[in-house]
């Protein structure tokens, strides 16, 4: 009877201690990105450019690889621009590996956390702004660059790549797609039909 009762209590332990124990989470292992990684950027310009780098624009991306992105007048960082496209795990990966290059993959050289519609707007120049969250954290990076100096090579190359991505180049009115592959097949099988002519 007592070898009884000891075998359900470490029976009823084993359960116990396996019901407190969580799932580990779900992870991509060959993703070089956390798989929560997102990212937010917002270029503010007191003049129309050209270049996809130095016009006013939103850049966000999502964990699940959407690419939301816009770069007509008045977008901001209280805005989310429509979905331009979903990105590859490649694509995810290239951008955090950027990141990673630039030392901008970890709060160690963040600047302050801001709210960036609290921020104010350039009198000359432009301002950019960048979002993290990546494991859980979150952290930003801001830089102010007057209308006389170059942009900054780092936020430069980051917001190329996120343009290249979107679609967005430095020529205006550019469309963003390719022209489909049409192929001809012969004629209308139906056109006889049309012009009254029966079998």
């Amino acid at each position: 009877m007592l070898r009884l009762q000891r075998i359900v209590f470490s029976i009823l332990l084993a359960l116990l201690f396996a019901g407190c124990t969580a799932n580990p989470p779900v992870t991509d292992p060959l993703s070089v990105a956390p798989n929560d990684f997102s990212l937010d950027v917002t270029v503010v310009t007191t003049e129309p450019h050209t270049l996809a780098h130095m016009r006013s624009s939103r850049f966000v991306v999502f964990p699940d690889g959407a690419l939301h992105h816009g770069d007509e007048d008045g977008w901001g960082p209280n805005t989310l621009p429509a979905r331009t496209r979903l990105l590859s795990r490649e694509q995810i990966a290239k951008i955090w590996m950027r990141l990673d290059q630039m030392g901008m993959a970890s709060s160690a050289r963040a600047d302050e956390t801001v709210n960036f519609q609290l921020l104010p707007r350039p009198k000359d120049g432009s301002v950019y702004m960048i979002a993290v969250n990546s494991e859980g954290e979150y952290w930003n990076f801001i830089r102010y660059i007057g209308s006389d100096k170059p942009a900054d090579t780092e936020f430069k190359s980051l917001i190329q790549l996120l343009a290249d991505y979107a679609w967005s180049t430095d020529q205006p009115d550019v469309e963003g797609y390719e022209e489909p592959i049409r192929y001809n097949l012969g004629g209308n099988p139906y056109e006889r039909y049309s012009q009254g002519e029966v079998p």
